[in-house]
């Protein structure tokens, strides 16, 4: 049950492509939207443009949003777009680090803006922004209050400005009136705002119930799962050693980004295409242990994973490496089995697999009770004190 939201202020938030990708702020702003305006912006991205035909197809589906009517689309959305929001692509362009250029990209995303607001009835609204490089836009807006989403460390991914992020982030702390973060390690800035963390929201249900198909009725038991993108956040030596356990079947659900070409060819590695988020609770339950195998790097230790609460609200046993972001959240770490290698990994998915079926119960029920409902409600009643300078 969603509760509708005091109408006392709109949004222009500063984010991802809606309806891409299941993230926070999306989570977020779907419970955000209920009762109020919100005004979607999405800038491009931060990472250096490469000629890669990824990059150029976004590049493309970008420059098709500066068009006048032309709607911003994402192909399988993973959530409707709520009546009460206006999605915006504003002109600019991925070079933060260029001074004229950022200059330039700043007055266009600022009159774009505007003009979407005006079409939309915005006035004075609220500012959310999960981009770092947005500092050059905030106080041209009138707006009443702003807010700092920081759900990554940015200057921490490969391909990125660092330099230009970190000049920017740098700006943008000193103009907001608040830094939100969901884990401490994200909200550990030095910043004249006010700080509140935020933890991930899980929406249990949606994991919880089986299709009555198991989609991996092809894979053997003991079967452990890795879900979500295969990439360099994740510790490929601690996989090779796993399959040391003769008896352990080894799922990599996700995009394919970079997996080694020997896991991929092992008899014992299953490697299964990503799947929409709507399919995805089947074939986490047919899981028997579920793996975060992030590497322990700068990296690593930047994530705040969204996949922590989900994966927990199948029931099923989770072990991951004892990146801060899961090691540190008070919420779901205690129903999250740490362990540093392979050597620990195998231990603690062999405690798993003998582990009683209570356990299941309990962190379901854990689970339950940390909805994105909650999540934005918090957000909403930061905002309330933002605007009335009431104490958090």
């Amino acid at each position: 049950m969603t509760t509708a939201a005091p109408p006392s202020w709109d949004l222009v938030v500063f984010s991802d492509d809606w309806g891409r990708r299941p993230s926070a702020p999306q989570h977020l702003g779907r419970h955000l939207a209920v009762g109020r305006r919100v005004l979607w912006v999405e800038p491009a991205g931060l990472r250096r443009p490469r000629v890669a035909l990824a990059d150029l197809r976004r590049g493309a589906q970008k420059m098709r949003g500066f068009l006048p009517g032309g709607a911003p689309a994402s192909d399988s959305p993973w959530l409707p777009t709520p009546a009460s929001l206006t999605r915006l692509i504003p002109p600019v362009l991925p070079a933060y680090g260029v001074g004229a250029v950022r200059l330039a990209n700043d007055a266009l995303m600022g009159r774009a803006v505007r003009s979407a607001m005006a079409r939309a009835g915005i006035v004075s609204p609220v500012v959310i922004t999960t981009i770092p490089t947005m500092a050059g836009v905030l106080g041209s807006l009138g707006e009443r209050a702003s807010i700092y989403l920081r759900m990554d460390d940015f200057g921490q991914w490969p391909g990125y400005d660092h330099d230009a992020i970190a000049e920017r982030e740098s700006a943008l702390l000193r103009a907001v009136d608040a830094l939100v973060a969901p884990s401490k390690a994200l909200l550990d800035l030095e910043t004249p705002a006010r700080k509140l963390l935020l933890p991930h929201g899980v929406d249990a249900g949606h994991f919880a119930v089986a299709s009555g198909v198991d989609p991996l009725g092809d894979v053997p038991r003991p079967r452990v799962l890795v879900s979500g993108r295969l990439d360099e956040r994740i510790d490929f030596e601690l996989l090779r050693g796993l399959l040391a356990e003769p008896d352990l079947q080894l799922v990599l659900l996700g995009e394919d980004h970079c997996v080694p070409d020997d896991l991929t060819s092992h008899p014992r590695v299953h490697l299964r295409a990503a799947v929409p988020y709507g399919e995805l609770g089947p074939w986490l339950l047919g899981s028997d242990v579920h793996l975060m195998p992030y590497a322990c790097t700068a990296l690593g230790h930047s994530l705040a994973p969204l996949k922590t609460r989900e994966l927990l609200a199948t029931g099923l046993p989770v072990v991951s490496t004892p990146v801060a972001g899961v090691r540190d959240d008070d919420e779901a770490a205690r129903w999250v089995g740490l362990a540093t290698g392979a050597q620990q990994a195998r231990a603690a998915i062999k405690a798993c697999l003998a582990e009683p079926a209570r356990l299941g119960v309990e962190r379901r029920a854990a689970m339950a009770s940390l909805s994105w409902e909650s999540r934005a409600a918090r957000l909403s009643d930061l905002v309330q004190r933002l605007l009335t300078s009431a104490p958090l």
